[in-house]
């Protein structure tokens, strides 16, 4: 049994520390739902990507290719907000890529958007010509949507589709990153040609619907024109950092970050020293919306190793206090940090607390090391002879102990390096 005056012994590096008070939170999104603006957030930057296009299909007669959909709308936007907002959030869908070596058929369906009014999908893509064997239009892409408490305030357009080939190399023509407003609240559909050919590109949804792509003559044959971006729009965004296109493949996305106050507000971390073991102690002044705290800890404050957790309170505003024993610190140098995460899987790293553990080996425990005004205490588990070497090797003093604490006056001996000894084992000692 360990005698209790060891329990209370505690030999540490401790800091008083709080995490930053402010941290930086992204949320992506590519299907629809809300997010309600947490409290402490007063601002948020949005940032959005129509629906991608799908490609003009392909006639395999001369020289297999796809013409490409257009860009889609991206937008980039501040916009000011007070805590339990309601932010809609719609990514629009993706063009279907036009078919390939079709006859009649072959234009590729538009993007469906997923704000609930249905106003914002892309058209569909011009089927191939009932003769021959060419490629139908590519779909158009749906315009993404953003709402702040059921208010439209972005509208990223929808990526036209690519324009069906005809029998030439080349012939389809891609998708335009301009808008030109028909009117419809729809994506046009891209021209149906007659005889062989292939079809138009459908236009992108928008905040207006652009024109689908007409054909144009191509080695005799009609070929698809591309179609033309959905329109963006912004409304009351403090600030625009940018309202054009983007290069983009996939269906709509849409980023909202904001800076909010971290969810824990850290009030000290300590590591002691207790026998065998370090036990790290750390209390919060307030959480809210807390998940864990994992221990990390490292021999040289660079490469972490994750050795326990500990389950947060979760939500509170007075005092919480917590521990974790490490059972198997390394020798010498002990580096520990605290990783606190959140429900909504953000996390933040606490300062670093050190300690070195170098004075207990075997059957031998020794402190303070190093030795200060000579003095030096001596705890031993079973009785043993201790003996005390220089660098030399040369022995300085040897006594034999009972088992347990004992008070060992050093002073007689130079300052400097020591080993001191029991059994096979032994402790560095510095006497300063």
């Amino acid at each position: 049994m360990i005698p209790f005056f060891l329990k209370s012994i505690i030999l540490s590096f401790f800091f008083f520390i709080s995490f930053n008070s402010f941290g930086q939170t992204t949320n992506t999104y590519t299907t629809s739902t809300t997010w309600v603006v947490p409290l402490t957030v007063t601002s948020i930057v949005i940032k959005v990507h129509g629906g991608g296009g799908g490609t003009g299909g392909q006639d395999c007669g001369a020289g297999c290719s796809n013409s490409a959909a257009g860009q889609t709308g991206y937008v980039n936007a501040s916009f000011a907000v007070t805590p339990g907002d309601v932010i809609g959030i719609y990514p629009g869908g993706k063009g279907v890529n036009g078919g390939n070596s079709v006859s009649g058929t072959g234009g590729g369906s538009g993007g469906a958007d997923t704000y609930p009014s249905l106003n914002f999908n892309g058209g569909t893509g011009g089927n191939a010509g009932s003769s021959g064997s060419s490629g139908g239009g590519g779909g158009g892409g749906a315009a993404s949507v953003v709402t702040i408490n059921s208010v439209i305030r972005i509208v990223a357009g929808g990526a036209a589709g690519g324009g069906g080939m005809a029998n030439l190399a080349g012939s389809g023509l891609p998708g335009n990153s301009t808008t030109s407003s028909n009117g419809l609240n729809n994506g046009g559909n891209g021209t149906t040609p007659g005889g062989d050919g292939g079809g138009g590109g459908a236009s992108g949804g928008g905040q207006f619907a652009s024109v689908g792509g007409g054909v144009h003559a191509a080695g005799g044959e009609s070929a698809g024109n591309g179609g033309f971006r959905g329109a963006n729009a912004i409304t009351t965004a403090s600030l625009v950092t940018t309202n054009g296109t983007i290069a983009w493949a996939n269906g709509g996305q849409i980023a909202i970050t904001f800076l909010s106050t971290l969810p824990v507000q850290l009030l000290d971390f300590k590591a002691s020293k207790q026998i065998r073991n370090v036990v790290l102690t750390w209390s919060t002044a307030s959480e809210q919306n807390a998940k864990d705290f994992i221990i990390q800890r490292s021999k040289n404050g660079q490469q972490w190793d994750d050795i326990g957790s500990v389950t947060a309170i979760g939500n509170s505003t007075t005092r919480q206090d917590y521990e974790f024993t490490d059972q198997n610190p390394l020798s010498n140098s002990n580096y520990y940090r605290l990783q606190q995460r959140d429900q909504d899987h953000n996390f933040l790293f606490s300062k670093i607390v050190v300690l070195q553990n170098s004075g207990i080996v075997g059957n031998l425990f020794v402190y303070p090391n190093p030795v200060i005004n000579g003095m030096m205490t001596v705890w031993l588990q079973e009785a043993s002879e201790i003996a005390i070497y220089n660098v030399s090797g040369a022995r300085m003093m040897q006594q034999k102990f009972t088992a347990g604490k004992h008070l060992v006056n050093l002073s007689h001996l130079p300052k400097g390096n020591y080993y001191i000894r029991s059994g096979g084992e032994g402790i560095k000692i510095l006497l300063q």
